[in-house]
């Protein structure tokens, strides 16, 4: 892990370094326009979207936070999140390829291979998205239809710590439900380590 961490940041400060020389504008503004604020980062932002919404589930999302924050928050946000959210990014990126025009810096236009240049910055993080489930079909077992499912369904477990925290919560403050289910509580005795986990939660209880 330290190797990796030492790893990145050469190879990050190496990509910097044209960017501090005399035409390094031209760089960053080629990195901004293809990369930073183009359809690269709304292509990630919109699979996101829809796999909270629309995979784990929106539902699921919106009791998550009550469950943080302690009270339900506007059916607004749920609209948004499973409908005008999704729509206004395909709008957005469809509107991108009509409306598109070259890349320039002032009065200089950037070259033909420049522009290559951008679209190969956006398609290497564009192209995980596809390419892992492309991967992910063809290396998992079954028929396409049970691949899918499987892929599409969520298979978050939550830890038995979290569940024995929340539980002791809601039995002994019964209008608050605003829990930090990372911190574990202590409602084992060391003495039941050793148990099996549903009959600690059992003596917990």
């Amino acid at each position: 892990r330290k190797k990796f961490t030492l790893g990145m940041t050469v190879f990050m400060c190496l990509l910097g370094l044209p960017m501090i020389t005399r035409g390094g504008i031209y760089v960053f503004q080629l990195m901004d326009f293809y990369a930073a604020s183009g359809l690269s980062l709304l292509w990630c932002v919109f699979f996101q979207t829809i796999a909270i919404c629309w995979v784990f589930g929106a539902k699921k999302f919106y009791l998550c936070i009550e469950e943080m924050i302690g009270y339900r928050v506007s059916m607004y946000w749920y609209v948004c999140w499973v409908f005008l959210a999704p729509a206004f990014m395909v709008f957005i990126f469809v509107f991108y390829f009509v409306r598109y025009s070259p890349i320039t810096m002032g009065a200089y236009h950037y070259p033909a291979w420049g522009e290559v240049l951008g679209f190969a910055i956006s398609l290497s993080s564009m192209l995980w998205v596809p390419g892992y489930a492309i991967y992910y079909l063809l290396s998992t077992k079954g028929s396409w239809s049970e691949v899918l499912r499987q892929g599409v369904t969520p298979v978050i477990k939550p830890r038995m710590e979290a569940v024995m925290a929340e539980e002791k919560a809601r039995l002994t403050y019964q209008d608050v439900r605003d829990v930090e289910l990372n911190i574990e509580e202590d409602l084992c005795d060391e003495s039941f380590v050793s148990y099996d986990s549903k009959k600690c939660l059992g003596e917990a209880l």
